[in-house]
């Protein structure tokens, strides 16, 4: 495993004593000697010790590790220990259940994200390595449309720009959207986009 394996690769990062997702986010750089990922600090809301999983979306396969969080900042940046790992097979195809309620806050028209005056909610379902399944009203999107999607942790937002690819199970009101993940936007970027 080395740094082309992993830089600039989706890590997902969850707490172990409560098994919350506490970051989304992309590695900025690994370090081999110390199987060590930077992260940006602004991934994190709270900068501290943590015991973590950590899913790390290669391209052929999806790492598993166990290790830890320091919450040490430097430059901006946070060193997530990744520690062991498992290497799981068939990566786009591996689906977590991920039950999350957000709120769709904007749409993608010609390129641009256009904000919604009234947000709509939304419940997950399941997410993958570059996707999510979510449930919300019958009829709001078609096949190749695209949205800004805030999913509310406990800890934070995760921001992702969305892709509807397919639509199934619905009914008089509501439907499941399977949607691919074409942007993961940080804290930082959602906060400065909520100001304009």
């Amino acid at each position: 495993m080395n740094e082309s394996t992993l830089k600039n690769r989706r890590i997902l990062i969850k707490n172990i004593e409560d098994g919350k997702i506490i970051a989304d986010t992309k590695i900025i750089r690994f370090d081999s000697l110390t199987n060590s990922a930077a992260i940006s600090a602004d991934s994190l809301v709270e900068k501290k010790y943590y015991n973590i999983s950590a899913y790390v979306f290669a391209e052929e396969c999806l790492y598993e590790f166990f290790g830890t969080i320091k919450g040490a900042m430097v430059d901006n940046e946070i060193e997530v220990f990744l520690g062991k790992s498992k290497t799981k097979e068939d990566r786009a195809k591996t689906r977590y259940p991920v039950a999350l309620e957000g709120r769709i806050d904007g749409v993608v028209i010609d390129g641009r994200l256009i904000r919604l005056r009234k947000a709509m909610n939304i419940q997950t379902i399941n997410m993958s390595a570059n996707g999510v399944l979510m449930k919300a009203d019958a009829g709001c999107f078609n096949v190749g449309e695209s949205f800004s999607l805030l999913l509310r942790t406990e800890e934070r937002d995760i921001g992702v720009i969305c892709e509807i690819v397919r639509i199934q199970n619905g009914c008089m009101l509501t439907e499941e959207y399977g949607c691919r993940i074409t942007e993961i936007r940080l804290n930082n970027e959602i906060k400065q986009e909520n100001a304009k």
